[in-house]
């Protein structure tokens, strides 16, 4: 048995979710599997490549590492835990707590753990319905149906230097000393004329455009969206900004072969929606 979880998106909404309003999220194909198996010692091992290998002894846990506070919200036994991912985003957090008969809930504290903050709750309730949804803090999520066929997702190359968490605190002080304020009600105002609208391409060019007044677009970020802009695709930068993912909608593959060829000095990966969400397999 493993489980599956998709990958998430941001088509709108990125930082103004965080102040009570609309977002506009996809699940795409782009996949973290995780696989149980019983360990004979009495230890949690943990397995993803070279990015995360980690034994925690449950005979002297006494530590508050990350696996060691999962273990405690999921009460995980001995086992060995193996995760591949297609993902360029972290370990999923619904994908580990149905992995091990976890709820919801618990998914959304793991979650937390990661983020290393209090978080929306956003990517766990996308990735575990899966589609295109709209997600608001506090109130169910809606699954919409639009027209998006084509995702590219283009990486930066850029790194967050303070995680998440400093990308909000940037933004939060740009709410309480400059405009930011209205920037986020805009951004709330084109993401709900998108859901009507739907992929409008100048709704999404100033949608990055209100992103980057809130100064949480690099350089490499800006000069994706140039070059998409410059073609004729919609684009934007996609979650949290000061560095991480863009995203732009060709409209057919040969339109997404064309954007590639242009984006040469960016790693860029296809993807389209995932209708299923995290499920076991």
């Amino acid at each position: 048995m493993f489980v599956r979880a998709p990958a998430k998106i941001i088509i709108s909404g990125e930082h103004s979710v965080v102040y009570g309003h609309k977002a506009l999220c996809a699940a795409i194909n782009k996949y973290t599997k995780i696989k149980i198996h019983s360990n004979k010692a009495n230890s949690i091992e943990i397995r993803w490549g070279n990015d995360w290998h980690e034994v925690l002894n449950l005979d002297s846990n006494n530590t508050n590492s990350q696996l060691a506070q999962v273990a405690r919200i999921l009460n995980i036994k001995p086992s060995i835990i193996e995760v591949e991912s297609e993902d360029p985003q972290p370990l999923s957090a619904v994908a580990l707590s149905k992995a091990m008969n976890g709820s919801i809930e618990q998914a959304i504290e793991i979650e937390n753990i990661f983020h290393g903050k209090r978080g929306s709750g956003l990517d766990v309730q996308v990735t575990n319905h899966g589609g295109i949804c709209i997600f608001q803090i506090g109130k169910p999520i809606q699954k919409v149906n639009l027209p998006i066929q084509n995702i590219l997702l283009i990486d930066s190359g850029d790194r967050k230097q303070k995680g998440t968490e400093g990308s909000i605190a940037k933004v939060k002080n740009c709410v309480e000393q400059k405009d930011g304020r209205q920037i986020l009600n805009r951004i709330s105002e084109v993401t709900e004329q998108i859901i009507k609208e739907g992929l409008v391409k100048e709704l999404i060019y100033e949608n990055h455009d209100l992103l980057n007044r809130l100064g949480i677009c690099t350089d490499r970020i800006n000069d994706i969206i140039r070059i998409c802009k410059r073609e004729g695709v919609p684009a934007k930068m996609t979650g949290a900004g000061d560095g991480g993912f863009c995203i732009a909608f060709p409209k057919d593959e040969q339109e997404s072969d064309f954007l590639v060829s242009k984006l040469h000095n960016y790693k860029t990966l296809k993807s389209n929606i995932d209708k299923e969400g995290c499920k076991i397999i």
